[in-house]
């Protein structure tokens, strides 16, 4: 019996030693973590679809950053929804779903909400304009744009048609493309938010030109949305679409669609920003296009100047001192040398860096010529529908009240009294971000 016991125990000592030894002969496949390999630091970023070279220099900064950066792991989600962006963000907050980096049009109701967190000195000084409430900065603006017609010249010059200097001569032209089988212009109706670009022109060329502080006077009630240049401004819009200028397609036409449009051939314009002719040169490089701004009533050429997207990182994330950290490198490396110069020349924006001397130059044809017309404008606006005087809640609102109207659903004067309705509505009610 001792002797079976000792032959036990000599096997079991056997294969102990075995096992030892192959361990060192086969070790664990590479793939395997070591416990004392260092761990990746995970942080998701959002961002708003607005055009595909706004998305491909978003994936392309995040590419480059991971290399340069191989302990941190980028996420990103895409919102391709019609809704409005902001709503998806307003969801994510309620349910308290970890998102680090976000894209925010008007992060001041975030921070006083304290959603997002306090950004550092070092990466603030870099940008103008910030979002600043209480001396402390929240939000850093991306880049900044501004948005017109994109036309195809070949067409022009084909039924002698000229860049218009009145209003009068817009619509004119707009009237002998159609009479020649020509559709003017293309509109991405199935993308809510594509109407802001007619009604934030109309809203500036014909209302905050003369009055630049009428959303705000409105909020305080000295103005009203019955006001007789909220009539002119919906009536310029409605007229768009009963004179029968805008592709019939355009409701179920997405904002992505219309490089393609325009390279086909199918429409004559499109109002949107220079990316458009990016993308669509990106299609077909032989086009000839120019930009334009349509001129207001009174022929000046007021300019948008497009500042509403900025960075912000999520209060979760200032909890986390990993996560952090590694949201502020990405933002950092966002503005450094050469990836913002990319990523603006890409979007064909302009430079918020507070340090001019790294502003590149625009390349020439319409890039150039979008540029040298913004700096040439009567007036550079900046407000917008959705803006701090703007109530929350207001803006997706009337969008789809737009979207009605110009689908004859809706008449001029109905869609006003509903949007004085409901403007008074969100301005009564009390909106909290985090609920």
């Amino acid at each position: 019996m001792k002797k079976k016991l000792k032959i036990g125990i000599m096997a079991v000592l056997l294969c102990a030693v075995l096992a030892l030894l192959l361990a060192v002969l086969f070790p664990a496949p590479s793939g395997e973590k070591d416990e004392g390999e260092p761990q990746k630091t995970v942080i998701t970023l959002v961002y708003a679809y607005q055009n595909n070279q706004w998305s491909a220099c978003i994936e392309e900064v995040i590419r480059r950053f991971e290399a340069a950066n191989p302990l941190i792991d980028v996420q990103y989600r895409i919102h391709y929804e019609d809704r409005v962006y902001e709503d998806m963000l307003y969801k994510l907050a309620a349910r308290d779903e970890k998102v680090d980096i976000m894209q925010i049009k008007e992060p001041y109701a975030w921070a006083e909400s304290g959603l997002i967190a306090e950004l550092p000195n070092t990466l603030a000084e870099q940008v103008s304009p910030t979002c600043t409430v209480g001396g402390k900065t929240y939000g850093v603006c991306a880049l900044g744009t501004t948005t017109g017609v994109v036309y195809n010249k070949t067409i022009f010059s084909q039924f002698g048609l000229s860049v218009p200097e009145t209003y009068e001569e817009f619509l004119a032209l707009c009237q002998t493309l159609k009479e020649n089988g020509i559709i003017p212009l293309g509109v991405g109706g199935k993308d809510l938010w594509h109407f802001e670009y007619w009604l934030n022109h109309f809203l500036r060329a014909g209302i905050l030109s003369k009055d630049p502080d009428f959303l705000a006077r409105c909020s305080a009630g000295e103005r009203d949305w019955n006001d007789p240049l909220i009539t002119d401004l919906l009536t310029h819009l409605n007229d768009l679409f009963r004179l029968g200028y805008v592709d019939e397609s355009w409701p179920s036409t997405p904002d992505g669609a219309l490089a393609y449009h325009m390279a086909e051939g199918q429409v004559a314009m499109v109002f949107s920003g220079p990316w458009l002719a990016s993308g669509t040169l990106n299609i077909d490089p032989t086009l000839d296009l120019g930009w334009f701004y349509v001129p207001n009533d009174a022929g000046e050429i007021v300019a948008g100047d497009s500042l509403d997207v900025f960075w912000t990182v999520s209060k979760g994330c200032a909890q986390d001192n990993a996560r952090y950290h590694a949201a502020v490198s990405f933002l950092e490396f966002f503005y450094s040398e050469d990836v913002y110069e990319d990523v603006y020349t890409a979007m064909a924006g302009f430079s918020t860096l507070t340090d001019s001397s790294r502003d590149r130059a625009p390349a020439e044809g319409i890039l150039a010529e979008s540029n040298l017309a913004h700096e040439a404008a009567d007036q550079r606006i900046s407000g917008y529908v959705g803006d701090e005087n703007t109530p929350p809640g207001f803006e997706k609102k009337l969008l789809t009240l737009l979207s009605r109207m110009c689908a004859g659903e809706l008449t001029v004067a109905e869609t006003q009294a509903l949007a004085s309705q409901y403007w008074d509505e969100c301005l009564r009610q009390e909106v909290s971000y985090a609920n």
